[in-house]
C-alpha cells in the first residue's frame, strides 16, 4: 500500500501547495491490472499532481469527498472531463457526504452542455462522463472491494457535514481526515493506525485570530488525539498558516508542537511526500 499526498495546501492560491488531494494506491485487479488507486478530494491542482506522479486519471475509479467546501473539490469538473476524454475503462463512482449527489448533478453536465454536444456530435461515447454518485448519510461500512475495505464517521467543522475515512486492506490501516474536530467516537475508530493524514491549519495563537479558527485542531491537540489513537505515524496537511502568513517556518513548527504530546513519527506534509506502507 502507497499513500501520496498530491496537494498538502487549502484555499489560498500557493504555488508551493496544491490543494487538499490524495490518493492511495494498492495491488490491481482483473478489470484494471496494475495498482489502484483510490482518491481522496479534488481540490486545485490535483489532477496536476496526478500527472506529476505519472498516474493517468482516467486510472483511478473511485473518488472520496471529505466534505463540499470548495477547495477540496474545485478539480473535481477536470477530473471528470479528462478521465472521460481519455476513455476511462471503469465508471467513475463518487463517494461523499450528503449533497455530493446535488454537487455533481449541477457540476458536471449543465455548464459544459455545449462542450458535451460538441463532443458527442463528432461519435464520443457518453460512457465515463457521468460518474455514480454513493452518499455517505451515518458513519460505518462504505465500501469493500479488492481486498480493501473503507469505512467513514463525522467530524465537527463549521456546520458543514465533513468526513474522516479509514482505509484497511494488505495488512495496513490509514485514516485520512477532511477539516475539523474530532468527535467522540474517533478515538476507536482510528485505532492503531499505521498512518493518519489530518489537517493542521495552524497554531492556537494564529487560529485565535481567525473567525473561522474554531472549524479546525491545534498541533498541541492533534499530538494528544494521536497518542490517544495509538496510531504509528501522524502527517499533517491543509497548512493554511503558511498561505495566509507567508511564513514558511510556520509548518515546522507545528510539527514540533505535536512532537511534544506524540512520541511516534510525525511528517509535515509536501506535495507529492509518499509514504510506502507496504504489506502488513
Amino acid at each position: 500500500m502507497k499513500f501520496t499526498l498530491l496537494g498538502s495546501g487549502a484555499v489560498r492560491n500557493n504555488p508551493r501547495r496544491a490543494g487538499p488531494s490524495q490518493i492511495l494506491q494498492f495491488g490491481g485487479h482483473q478489470d484494471l491490472p496494475g495498482r489502484v488507486g483510490w482518491m481522496f478530494d479534488c481540490g486545485r491542482a490535483a489532477c496536476l499532481r496526478l500527472a506529476q506522479q505519472d498516474i493517468a486519471a482516467e486510472t483511478v475509479d473511485r473518488l472520496f469527498l471529505t466534505h463540499l467546501h470548495f477547495d477540496h473539490v474545485v478539480d473535481v469538473p477536470y477530473f471528470v472531463y479528462v478521465g472521460w476524454n481519455n476513455s476511462r475503462a471503469n465508471r467513475l463512482r463518487i463517494y461523499g457526504p450528503v449533497g455530493t449527489a446535488h454537487f455533481v448533478e449541477h457540476l458536471i453536465r449543465p455548464p459544459f452542455r455545449d462542450d458535451v454536444a460538441s463532443r458527442l456530435g463528432h461519435g464520443k461515447s457518453e460512457f465515463g462522463l457521468d460518474p455514480e454518485v454513493v452518499e455517505i448519510s451515518q458513519a460505518g461500512p462504505v465500501l469493500d472491494e479488492d481486498d480493501c475495505r473503507v469505512s467513514a464517521t463525522f467530524t465537527d467543522h463549521g456546520g458543514i457535514t465533513t468526513l474522516c475515512y479509514r482505509v484497511e486492506g494488505e495488512g495496513r490501516r490509514v485514516i485520512i481526515s477532511g477539516d475539523g474536530l474530532p468527535l467522540e467516537d474517533f478515538e476507536d475508530f482510528a485505532r492503531g493506525a499505521d498512518l493518519m493524514v489530518y489537517e493542521c491549519s495552524g497554531t492556537a495563537e494564529f487560529l485565535a485570530q481567525q473567525p473561522w479558527g474554531t472549524w479546525h485542531i491545534t498541533p498541541e491537540a492533534l499530538g494528544d488525539l494521536a497518542t490517544r489513537c495509538g496510531v504509528q505515524r501522524l502527517m499533517i496537511k491543509h497548512l493554511v498558516m503558511e498561505d495566509i502568513t507567508g511564513d514558511l517556518e510556520a509548518v515546522d513548527d507545528m510539527g514540533e508542537r505535536i512532537r511534544r504530546n506524540f512520541d511516534g513519527q510525525v511528517m509535515v506534509g509536501a506535495d507529492g511526500m509518499v509514504v510506502d506502507l507496504g504489506r502488513g
